[in-house]
């Protein structure tokens, strides 16, 4: 067995311990902001009797009983799936993050499917050819795009395309076709849910609208993957069994993808998981920028607003989502190299 369950187990008790920790330390911070929950809940209430209902409120949301038991509840809650009612929009917060989370995954889907593609393709060219200026061009292209700043890029592309092509593309879908057409969300994923409903209107519609932010969030995993596989394939190509291959007169293709680019795998699959971590955060602003529905715009739409639970919500969600990506990289890390162990 490559890898042992006592490993798996280990790493998925440890992610458990830190989402507790998280949450705790989450909820502790958002009650200290400034703001009172309470007196939203109440409809921000004027006049003789704004006292009695903001405790009420207070009361009804469990903000009257003593911060131990509240963390104890809170954390309690969220672990079976519950982080309460939106202060603000007064509906379920694991609705409306679930809404924002879809949307954002399948940005951040479109854009690795793109960055990591032409990455490694470009990577391994590029350590096929070192020192030529193929491979200096390369380089320079790759640190230009890991250091680009996401919304400075959005927002470029943005003109050139309302310049170019008149676009408009904001939002997920038009709503007018997906009216008129009869769709409807089933899993959130758009792209997946109009082919579910064999409706080829819409799913051109959201992918037209995807490709542009998608291109935007790929420039990071793009120069990300050229990088860290030119470095992996280049040292790979110098090891004994790549040279044996070689001398042994096997094909030239053969050695490159299943010696020395298949030797790269797991160290590749670290980096890149890392990074499809740390993109959620690019993909974010990113959503922002472009005006499109996802955990970005929800976070930007509840600055300066005591909505305790949604803000508490979106940084248990984003943290958890982190520390499972992390933990599945290390797991499928461990999977295809068996000398990996906690």
């Amino acid at each position: 067995m490559p890898v042992s369950l006592h490993y798996i187990s280990k790493r998925v008790a440890w992610s458990v311990l830190v989402i507790i920790g998280v949450i705790v330390f989450s909820y502790l911070i958002i009650l200290a902001a400034p703001g009172d929950p309470a007196r939203i809940w109440a409809g921000n209430p004027r006049g003789e009797k704004a006292s009695e209902a903001i405790e009420n409120a207070r009361r009804e949301l469990g903000l009257d009983q003593p911060l131990p038991i509240q963390v104890v509840k809170y954390v309690l809650q969220v672990l079976s799936g519950n982080m309460g009612i939106s202060i603000e929009y007064k509906v379920p917060v694991t609705e409306i993050i679930w809404r924002g989370l879809t949307a954002t995954l399948e940005l951040l889907f479109m854009a690795y499917l793109i960055g990591v593609s032409l990455g490694v393709i470009l990577g391994v060219e590029s350590a096929l050819r070192r020192g030529s200026k193929f491979d200096e061009a390369v380089q320079s292209l790759a640190i230009i795009l890991a250091n680009a700043p996401s919304f400075w890029l959005g927002i470029a592309l943005i003109v050139v395309l309302a310049q170019t092509i008149g676009f408009t593309g904001y939002g997920r879908v038009d709503q007018y076709l997906a009216i008129s057409t009869g769709f409807h969300p089933i899993t959130g994923f758009y792209l997946l849910d109009s082919l579910l409903q064999g409706n080829l209107d819409v799913f051109f519609d959201v992918l037209l609208r995807l490709i542009p932010p998608a291109l935007v969030v790929s420039t990071y995993p793009f120069g990300l993957g050229i990088r860290i596989t030119r470095a992996l394939v280049a040292e790979n190509l110098g090891e004994d069994y790549v040279r044996a291959a070689v001398a042994w007169g096997v094909r030239k293709r053969t050695v490159i993808w299943r010696y020395a680019f298949r030797g790269a795998i797991p160290s590749l699959t670290q980096v890149l998981g890392l990074a499809f971590a740390y993109s959620l955060i690019d993909a974010m602003i990113v959503e922002v920028v472009f005006g499109r529905e996802g955990l970005g715009t929800i976070a930007y739409s509840v600055i300066g607003k005591s909505d305790y639970t949604l803000v508490t919500g979106l940084m248990v969600t984003v943290t958890i989502f982190y520390i499972i990506v992390n933990t599945l990289a290390d797991i499928l890390q461990a999977i295809i190299d068996p000398r990996v162990r906690l």
